[in-house]
């Protein structure tokens, strides 16, 4: 089973989790979360790296991963999410809906514009491949 990965630079955190973790793998991140909010003063914007080995996962295990963040909700300003599936941001943007917090979707290849969004800073196009 893989471990969660949480890190914390002032008020932004940074997770690597896994869609489909067991209840255990849950509470443990979600305890995980409430001592960063903590340690940042109270307020957050949160980086969420989706990490999967299950091939063609559903939408659904996708969006049960995430009730975690309802709990934290009053303490996160924003999240930003990078995946690697085109769906993940169709369910994001519900999640985002349904949950109120302000959540946006970035590709892996679009990592570095996550964090700038998360700083308030705006995006930079993207490096020509030589």
């Amino acid at each position: 089973m893989k471990s969660i990965s949480l890190k914390r630079v002032g008020p932004l955190v940074s997770i690597r989790f896994f869609d489909r973790m067991v209840d255990r793998q849950t509470r443990q991140l979600s305890a995980m979360l409430q001592r960063s909010i903590v340690e940042a003063g109270g307020r957050i914007r949160l980086l969420l790296a989706i990490e999967t080995e299950i091939y063609g996962r559903s939408p659904e295990s996708l969006f049960e991963s995430l009730h975690f963040l309802k709990l934290h909700a009053e303490q996160i300003d924003r999240i930003a999410i990078v995946g690697r599936k085109s769906w993940e941001r169709t369910c994001i943007g519900l999640f985002g809906l349904f949950s109120g917090i302000t959540m946006e979707y970035f590709d892996r290849a679009d990592a570095v514009n996550a964090v700038r969004w998360l700083q308030g800073l705006p995006s930079q196009p993207p490096k020509a491949i030589k």
